[in-house]
C-alpha cells in the first residue's frame, strides 16, 4: 500500500525534479520553452490537487462529477490533460482558472 505524501513533500520533490531536469536540458536551444511547458504542467497538477482537497473531495468523487473514471483523473494529475479537461476538473471542485501570460 502506498503511503500518502504531504503537499510539502510533493513540493520538495517537485523542486528537486525541476532542478535535476533543468540541468539536463540547458544545452537545448529550446530550453526556455521546454522549461515553461514543464513548469506549467507541474503548477497545474498542484493547483488541481489543492482545489480537490479544498473541496473535500476524493479523486473518485471528482471523476464522478466530471463523468469520467478515477484512473483518468489520476492520469490528468501526471500531466495528461488538455486545457478543457483542466477547466472541467476545476469546475468539478467548484473552482475556475484564470490564465495570466508572462514574458519568458
Amino acid at each position: 500500500m502506498k503511503t500518502k505524501k504531504s503537499y510539502e513533500e510533493l513540493c520538495r520533490e517537485s523542486d528537486a525534479f525541476r532542478k535535476e531536469w533543468e540541468e539536463k536540458v540547458k544545452s537545448n536551444p529550446d530550453y526556455e520553452t521546454i522549461v515553461a511547458e514543464v513548469n506549467a504542467g507541474i503548477d497545474a497538477a498542484f493547483a488541481m490537487e489543492r482545489a480537490r482537497k479544498e473541496a473535500g473531495l476524493t479523486q473518485a468523487q471528482v471523476a464522478e462529477r466530471m463523468g469520467t473514471t478515477q484512473s483518468s483523473v489520476a492520469r490528468m494529475l501526471k500531466g495528461r490533460l488538455t486545457l478543457a479537461s483542466f477547466a472541467r476538473y476545476l469546475a468539478a471542485c467548484g473552482k475556475r482558472a484564470e490564465i495570466t501570460i508572462h514574458q519568458l
